[in-house]
């Protein structure tokens, strides 16, 4: 028996056993140069000086300066330094906006390289739409949905029968209308009711209700639609 189990001893050291304990020590520094690695390579590499480095306000190479690309696949949220949720303040997110235009304005890059004045020119037009995007609550709303991975509905299904008895006789009143004093009492009330819709998604998005998400966007969508008949009244009692 002991020949046996000398036998199997010298064989586990033959084939360079190494103890549990060194093994994990090894996975352990493997695993960590791989995330190095991957953290290097994952970093964008700067068009002027080649390397890999942070981004500076997502945009500016942290080691020369040079202004990057333009990335149109950033997240708009972290673009304006906001997390990806639906709540946002207004005034910040305006105020985020023109910190990152002047930053991009063109101005500044007037003697630069055309290839960093293309990009103060894209950076510049991206910045206006994540803005614009965010700014308003439908289309934050509908952003957030597509950061999600769904679409919105291409039909009525979403909506019951009596909301949408509800918007035809609304649209109704709107043609019925004879003065401004009647379609504003209207615009009065559907400024409130958005803003309860806001308010409304802004629940929806934190317990991750997607389907009442969609229904509470097409909803927010007819309102708008009715608003601007209002407005086009408006412009035609004006006009006459």
């Amino acid at each position: 028996m002991r020949s046996v189990i000398n036998g199997f001893a010298t064989a586990v050291r033959a084939s360079n056993f190494t103890p549990l304990s060194r093994n994990v020590v090894q996975f352990e520094r493997l695993r960590l140069s791989q995330v190095r690695n991957f953290s290097v390579e994952s970093s964008p590499v700067c068009w002027n000086c080649l390397k890999k480095s942070e981004l500076k306000k997502k945009m500016i190479c942290s080691d020369c300066g040079h202004l990057q690309d333009v990335n149109a696949e950033i997240n708009y949220f972290d673009l304006l330094s906001f997390p990806t949720e639906f709540s946002l303040e207004s005034q910040k997110l305006t105020k985020s906006f023109r910190q990152l235009q002047t930053i991009v304005h063109p101005d500044k890059y007037s003697n630069k390289t055309s290839r960093e004045q293309t990009n103060s020119a894209d950076w510049s037009s991206l910045i206006n739409k994540a803005y614009k995007t965010l700014a308003t609550p439908i289309e934050r709303g509908q952003y957030l949905l597509q950061l999600a991975g769904e679409q919105m509905p291409q039909d009525n299904s979403a909506l019951n029968k009596e909301f949408l008895m509800a918007m035809m006789e609304r649209n109704e009143e709107v043609e019925e209308a004879e003065d401004t004093k009647a379609l504003n009492e209207l615009n009065t009330q559907l400024i409130k009711e958005l803003d309860e819709m806001a308010k409304k998604l802004n629940s929806l998005f934190k317990s991750k209700d997607l389907k009442g998400v969609k229904e509470t966007l097409v909803e927010m969508k007819y309102l708008l639609s009715i608003q601007n008949s209002i407005k086009q009244k408006q412009q035609s009692l004006l006009g006459s």
